[in-house]
């Protein structure tokens, strides 16, 4: 079984024909992270079964196809028959699961299992002062702007919140800027990328910092805000959003 679980699906026998299955494909996970003893869940605390596709050597779908759901680590089960995974007795950490059908397998997805998220707050400054360089240069950058997501939850191991989906944003007065409008800023991570949406770490931070384009800004002395939005289940967690202003300002003469 343990050989069979460690096939790629580029080395399993295809099919042939129309109705037989070449290859499968993971759709995805609903939520990136599960609570301790429940039910995985959508964005809106739907409870979500897990996906998988399967398709003939043309490409297209084959309804109903019989999968298979396997868990690679203790504590979680699927229900086959829904393809609902429920966590039994694990408390955190990240679990693997895997779809299989007519011989074929799909990588595995990790899901985290978690506390339930009670609250989120700035675990740094909400305040900040950016004095931008001319000509604009890559130090034009604001401290971080973390958050960090808690639990008051007895279940699980400590108050921090792992795997829970953060979407950030950065508003101009009554404009929201999309994450990769560069006009005036961009919101970035510790690794400079631009990405909107992160999940907690398993410290239950998220972290952003402001690039300012000094050239591009609408006046030399302006301000900024940055939000960071957590929901449960729909619902905004106490504390959402944390709300960032960062000032910013030419350098003193």
């Amino acid at each position: 079984m343990a050989a069979s679980l460690g096939m790629a699906v580029a080395c399993a026998e295809l099919g042939t024909g129309v109705g037989e299955i070449s290859y499968i494909a993971f759709d995805g996970i609903p939520y990136p992270a599960v609570i301790a003893g429940d039910t995985l869940r959508d964005s809106l605390g739907v409870a979500t079964p897990l996906r998988a596709s399967a398709y003939d050597e043309h490409g297209a779908l084959i309804v109903d196809a019989p999968f298979r759901y396997i868990t690679l680590d203790t504590g979680v089960i699927v229900v086959d028959s829904t393809g609902l995974l429920r966590v039994t007795t694990r408390r955190d950490g990240l679990v693997r699961v895997l779809a299989t059908v007519g011989g074929l397998q799909t990588d595995d997805r990790s899901i985290r299992v978690t506390r339930r998220p009670d609250s989120v707050y700035a675990a740094t400054s909400d305040s900040m002062r950016l004095l931008y360089a001319i000509p604009d240069g890559a130090t034009n950058i604001s401290p971080d702007m973390r958050i960090k997501l808690i639990s008051g939850d007895s279940v699980g191991f400590g108050p921090a919140v792992g795997g829970w989906l953060v979407r950030w944003r950065a508003v101009h007065g009554s404009d929201t800027l999309a994450v990769t409008d560069t006009a005036f800023v961009s919101l970035q991570t510790l690794t400079a990328a631009r990405r909107a949406v992160d999940t907690t770490a398993t410290d239950g931070t998220s972290t952003r910092k402001l690039r300012v384009f000094a050239a591009r800004i609408p006046t030399p002395t302006d301000s900024f805000v940055v939000l960071a939005e957590v929901r449960l289940h729909g619902a905004p967690v106490p504390g959402s959003p944390v709300r960032f202003v960062v000032h910013v300002a030419p350098p003193a003469p």
